[in-house]
């Protein structure tokens, strides 16, 4: 027996294991499924999910016992991503745009109804507001969360928006389903999307939505965000439209494909 293969461990195998069986196309599964799939037994099964529900990587619905990955796994998948040229690849993208035209940048991938940001670049001598690194209900009131939506086909919005609950943030968000609606459809005529004030008082923000290379689907967004006090949405549009759109082209191309499948 090789070094190597001496040292392997079995149960760290079965854990990752699980964690891999979680993507787009399959984001809840049951203990059963997981060790009818992986070919384990109930007792063993039930100890690794336990463990890593305990470690924060698996959430487990205390009623139904529907399990799903919980946010430090893709906290964990950013972190690993951070460690690839991909992101290294994204960061000198923005970091040019950013240089050139002075601009708060934010990039994010969504899971579930959360943004989470995996990439931010603050103008200098200006006010802009910094997004949380993960940020729940967001969806309906930030450039990001509206272009992410935008990015959906009909059938995916409707599933998507049905069971949102439409915090309002501000006088301006929008907490109508109706009137969301109407504003994404807007937002991918247009393949931008514009949030002004929703989120936060004295916040513009211009966003574009980012697709999996592979897959076509939608998995985050870019956002450039600006102070009420430097410019007027139609300023913005005039003049940034054009360059979002490229923008997030652009990264799109450089998103790994197993971390569109992560992210949703």
């Amino acid at each position: 027996m090789s070094k190597g293969k001496y040292y392997f461990s079995k149960s760290l195998e079965k854990g990752l294991n699980i964690l891999t069986l979680f993507n787009r196309d399959v984001p809840v599964l049951t203990q059963s499924e997981i060790a009818k799939i992986l070919g384990l037994n109930m007792t063993s099964t039930y100890r690794y999910i336990n463990t890593l529900v305990e470690l924060g990587y698996l959430e487990k619905n205390a009623k139904t016992k529907e399990i799903r990955p919980a946010l430090l796994s893709l906290a964990l998948c950013t972190n690993l991503m951070g460690a690839t040229d991909h992101l290294k690849m994204i960061k000198e993208i923005v970091d040019r745009i950013h240089r050139e035209n002075n601009i708060s940048i934010d990039v994010a991938f969504v899971l579930d109804d959360a943004l989470v940001r995996i990439y931010h670049r603050e103008a200098e001598e200006t006010l802009t507001y910094r997004l949380p690194d993960v940020s729940k209900n967001c969806l309906h009131n930030t450039a990001l969360g509206k272009a992410y939506l935008s990015s959906l086909s009909d059938e995916r919005l409707a599933e998507k928006i049905a069971p949102m609950v439409l915090a309002e943030r501000t006088e301006k968000t929008i907490t109508d389903k109706v009137r969301l609606l109407k504003e994404i459809r807007a937002t991918r005529a247009r393949q931008f999307s514009m949030c002004t004030e929703e989120y936060l008082p004295g916040l513009l923000a211009i966003g574009a939505p980012l697709y999996d290379p592979v897959s076509g689907e939608g998995v985050g967004a870019i956002s450039f965000d600006f102070s009420v006090l430097q410019q007027n949405p139609s300023e913005i549009m005039a003049t940034y439209g054009d360059m979002i759109r490229e923008t997030a082209r652009t990264l799109s191309q450089l998103i790994p494909e197993e971390e569109g499948r992560r992210s949703r």
